[in-house]
C-alpha cells in the first residue's frame, strides 16, 4: 500500500546487535564451528518438537488467487524477509511455515491470517508424521495461531515451557522455514535493530519473530513471534496462559467489520454533462489524468458523522464544471442524491452531502484520530475497495506498520504493509483503506492533484486526514458552473510563438525545457497589468513551465503548433465542406484563445496561484502569480442564433479585432455557425467571416445582430471575408 502521511517526526537511534554476542555461562564461540556445533545442541534438543505447517490454497469464487506476506527475520543474513513467492493453488505449491509444537496435537505458529475461502487443507508435519489440522485458535497480542491436528502425533514431543520466571540471560533461537528447508540459527540478543522514539519515550527493537526463548539450562521459557516490541514490554509466560480467539469468533468479527464498512462507504456515481459529440463511457474512477475522464464516472463516497460524504475523484476545473450529477447506492440498494459542496484544494476529490440528511441504512465512520506511529506494533484490519458499476466489490486482509519515510514537505510518513489478503492494483480501480480492530478508521487512498503522474497515489492518516474531514481546504475555481459559465479561461496576459530550435539556442534557454524545442512558448507581447506583467516577463523571454506551489508537477508550457498556415484560406471558404468545418470552431485564421499556454494553464483554474517558470537572457526565473481570467474570446463569446436564416453569431473579440486589424469600437459580428442548405449558406455566407453591418446599419453586438434580423424579409449584409468585403442580399 501506498504511504501514510504523519505530523510528528520519529528521531531515531539505530544500533545492530551483533548476532552472537556472548553466551550464558561463558564466552561466545570462537569460531564457525563452534558455532554450528552449539546451533546443533539446539537443533538436537528441539528437532521432534519443530514442525512444518502447509496451507494448501484455493482459489475463491472469483477466480482469484490468495496473495499474503508475513514479515520475518532471517537468522542468516539478518533482513527482513517475506513469505509469499512460490505459493500456487495451479501447481500445487503450498505455502509453508515452521511450527512449534506445545502438546501432542497442538502446533503454535505466526498468525497468517489467511481467509477461509483460500484455504483448501492445512498439513502439518513433525517427527516423520504429516497429521491435518482441523481448527484452530488465534491471539492478536501474540500475533500467535494455535493449530489443533486431527489426531495426536506418536514421535513428537510438546515443548514444555517454564513458569514464566524472567532468565538473566536468556537464549533466542531461531526457526524459519524458507523454500523447502527448515533454517535454524541462534544468538543471546534478539534485538537486530533498536530506536528510541522521543515523542513516545519509548524503546523499541526489531527482532526474529519465530523465535523459541530459551534459559541458561537450554529449557524453553516462550516463544517469541512479533517482530518490534517495547524494551520492558517483554512478555515471558507460557503460551498455554494466552488468551485465545476461537476461528468462528475471529471470522465473526471481521465479517461484522467489513458489514460496517458497507455501511459507510458507498458506490457513487458522477455524471458530467457531455462535451462536444464525446459520447464518453462509464468507468471506474483511479490512475485517471484529466482529460481520460468520460462523462459517467464511478467512484466511492465514505460517509463521516454529520452526513459528510467524503469522494476521491480527481477531477480537474475543466471537468468539475460539467458535473450535473452526484449519486450514492444505499446498503439497501436504493439510490440516494448527493449535494456538491466543494472541491479539495490538494486532495484530487471532492465533498458532498446527502439532500434531506443522511439515511438511516447509513452508518458514518469513526476516525482514529491518532498519528500511525503510535501503532507501531498494531495488527490492522485492511479493506480494499472497488465499485463496479454501482456494486461494491471489497476485499479484506490485515496490515501493519512498515516503517518510517520522509516525503515532500519535510514530513515524516508511515508506509503500512499488507499482510495477508489479496494484492489488489490501484490501477484496476482499487482503493486501500486502514482500520483498527474496533472499526476505526486510521488512514485511506487518495490522489494528490499536484504530483507526478504515476506517483500522485497517496494515503492520509492522522492529523491531515482529520483536517480532510472537519475542516477541508476548497479550490473555489474546481467547481459545477452553469453551461454559459464553464468557458473560464485562465490568463497569463501573453501572446507567443513557436520558438523553434535556432531562437531557443539563441536565448541559451536549451539545457531548461524538457519538451520539443520546436514548440518552446517565445513572448511576442505582453498585455500591461497582466499576470506576466506583474511578474516581469517581457517580449522575447521563454517560458518553460507552470506548476502548483504546493506541488510537485511541472506542467510544460508550450506555444500551438501552427497547422493551419499551409491552409489557402481563400480556397477553404469557397469549398461547401468549409460550412460543417468552420462551423465546428476547431479551425480558425486567427490564433486558439483557449489553446496553448492559457490551454496548459485551464487545468490550475482562474485565481489560481501557480509558479510561472521562464528563461530571460539566459537565466532561468520563475515567480509566484494568481491567475487572471481572460478577456472574452472567440470560443465563449455571446452568441446568438437566427433559426431563419439558418446561422449563428457572436460578438467580435479582442484576437478577431487583433487579427483583422479592428479599432476596438469598429462594428461587426463574427459567423460562427451556418446550417448547411439554410437561408444564409444557399445565399453564400460562410463561417468564420464578419457582418459589419445588416441594411446599412453597423452591427455592436450579437444581440444587436438579432435584434436587426429577426422577422425581416429583405436583408442587406456587408461580409468581410479575410481581406476581402462584399455585399450579400438575402430575401427570406
Amino acid at each position: 500500500m501506498s504511504l501514510f502521511r504523519i505530523s510528528i517526526v520519529a528521531l531515531s537511534a539505530i544500533a545492530v546487535a551483533p548476532l552472537f554476542a556472548d553466551e550464558p555461562g561463558g564466552s561466545a564461540p570462537k569460531s564457525p564451528f563452534q558455532q554450528a556445533a552449539k546451533n546443533r545442541e539446539y537443533l538436537a534438543k528441539f528437532k521432534d518438537s519443530i514442525a512444518v505447517v502447509r496451507y494448501w490454497t484455493k482459489k475463491n469464487a472469483n477466480g482469484e488467487e490468495p496473495r499474503f506476506r508475513v514479515p520475518y527475520k532471517c537468522p542468516n543474513c539478518n533482513n527482513t524477509h517475506y513469505k509469499d513467492s512460490g505459493v500456487s493453488c495451479e501447481k500445487g505449491i503450498p505455502a509453508e511455515f515452521a511450527g512449534f509444537v506445545t502438546a501432542s496435537d497442538r502446533v503454535l505458529m505466526t498468525d497468517v491470517m489467511i481467509e477461509p475461502e483460500f484455504v483448501d487443507h492445512i498439513d502439518v508435519e513433525c517427527a516423520g508424521e504429516t497429521i491435518r489440522a482441523v481448527e484452530f485458535e488465534a491471539s492478536q497480542k501474540h500475533r500467535a495461531l494455535v493449530l489443533k491436528t486431527e489426531r495426536p502425533f506418536a514421535n513428537a514431543k510438546a515443548i514444555s515451557f517454564s513458569d514464566g520466571t524472567v532468565p538473566d540471560n536468556p537464549v533466542y533461537f531461531f526457526i524459519v522455514r524458507e523454500t523447502g528447508e527448515t533454517v535454524a540459527g541462534f544468538s543471546s540478543s534478539n534485538v537486530s535493530e533498536f530506536r528510541h522514539i522521543v515523542e513516545l519515550g519509548k524503546d523499541i527493537y526489531k527482532g526474529n519473530p519465530n523465535t523459541l526463548v530459551l534459559d541458561a539450562n537450554g529449557n524453553a521459557v516462550t516463544v517469541a513471534l512479533q517482530e518490534r516490541m517495547e524494551i520492558g514490554q517483554e512478555n515471558f509466560s507460557s503460551p498455554s496462559s494466552w488468551e485465545m480467539e476461537g476461528a468462528e469468533k475471529r471470522f465473526e468479527r471481521l465479517a461484522s467489520l467489513e458489514e460496517q464498512f458497507r455501511k459507510a462507504v458507498l458506490p457513487v456515481y458522477l455524471q458530467l454533462e457531455a462535451k462536444g459529440k464525446d459520447e464518453g463511457g462509464r468507468r471506474s474512477f483511479r490512475w485517471s489524468s484529466d482529460d481520460e475522464v468520460k462523462n459517467d464516472v464511478d467512484t466511492i463516497g465514505i460517509v463521516f458523522e454529520g452526513g459528510k460524504v467524503v469522494i476521491p475523484a480527481k477531477l480537474g476545473p475543466s471537468d468539475t464544471a460539467r458535473l450535473v450529477k452526484l449519486e450514492a447506492t444505499l446498503p439497501d440498494g436504493t439510490k440516494a442524491t448527493l449535494e456538491f459542496t466543494g472541491s479539495y484544494a490538494e486532495e484530487g476529490g471532492l465533498e458532498a452531502r446527502f439532500s434531506g440528511g443522511t439515511p438511516s441504512s447509513v452508518c458514518p465512520l469513526a476516525l482514529y484520530g491518532r498519528e500511525a506511529i503510535e501503532m507501531w506494533n498494531d495488527r490492522l484490519v485492511m479493506m480494499s475497495v472497488a465499485n463496479r458499476g454501482g456494486r461494491l466489490d471489497v476485499s479484506r486482509g490485515t496490515c501493519g506498520l512498515d516503517e518510517l519515510k520522509r516525503e515532500r514537505g519535510n514530513v515524516v510518513v508511515a508506509d503500512f504493509e499488507r499482510l495477508s489478503g489479496l494484492e489488489r492494483s490501484s490501477g484496476d480501480g482499487w482503493r486501500d483503506f486502514v482500520f483498527t480492530g474496533d472499526g476505526k478508521l486510521v488512514a485511506v487512498d487518495f490522489d494528490n492533484r499536484h504530483s507526478e503522474r504515476w506517483s500522485s497515489d497517496e494515503a492520509i492518516q492522522g492529523a491531515r486526514l482529520a483536517a480532510l474531514v472537519s475542516a477541508p481546504k476548497f479550490d473555489l475555481e474546481n467547481i459545477p458552473r452553469k453551461e454559459e459559465d464553464r468557458k473560464r479561461t485562465p490568463w497569463l496576459g501573453v501572446e507567443v510563438q513557436a520558438a523553434g530550435t535556432d531562437i531557443v539556442r539563441e536565448k541559451k534557454a536549451t539545457a531548461y525545457l524538457r519538451r520539443s524545442v520546436d514548440r518552446a512558448p517565445l513572448v511576442t507581447e505582453v498585455a500591461p497589468g497582466s499576470p506576466a506583467d506583474r511578474l516581469g516577463i517581457k517580449v522575447g523571454d521563454i517560458l518553460i513551465s507552470a506548476k502548483h506551489p504546493s506541488g510537485s508537477k511541472e506542467e510544460s508550457l508550450f506555444a500551438d503548433s501552427d497547422r493551419y498556415s499551409s491552409i489557402n484560406w481563400d480556397e477553404a471558404f469557397a469549398d461547401d465542406r468549409f460550412i460543417e468545418l468552420g462551423s465546428s470552431g476547431e479551425i480558425t485564421p486567427w490564433p486558439n484563445a483557449d489553446g496553448g499556454v492559457n490551454g496548459t494553464l485551464a487545468e490550475f483554474g482562474v485565481g489560481t496561484e501557480v509558479v510561472i517558470a521562464w528563461v530571460s537572457d539566459g537565466v532561468r526565473k520563475e515567480g509566484k502569480v494568481a491567475l487572471d481570467l481572460a478577456p472574452v474570446h472567440f470560443s465563449n463569446a455571446p452568441r446568438s442564433r437566427n433559426k431563419e436564416l439558418g446561422m449563428t453569431v457572436c460578438d467580435m473579440t479582442y484576437e478577431v479585432r487583433k487579427y483583422f486589424k479592428l479599432d476596438a469600437d469598429a462594428p461587426g459580428v463574427v459567423v460562427a455557425k451556418i446550417k448547411a442548405g439554410g437561408v444564409a449558406a444557399v445565399a453564400g455566407v460562410r463561417p468564420l467571416e464578419l457582418i459589419l453591418d445588416v441594411n446599412g446599419e453597423g452591427v455592436k453586438s450579437a444581440k444587436d445582430f438579432l435584434d436587426k434580423t429577426k422577422g425581416k424579409k429583405n436583408l442587406s449584409f456587408t461580409v468581410r471575408r479575410l481581406t476581402a468585403t462584399r455585399v450579400v442580399p438575402i430575401k427570406m
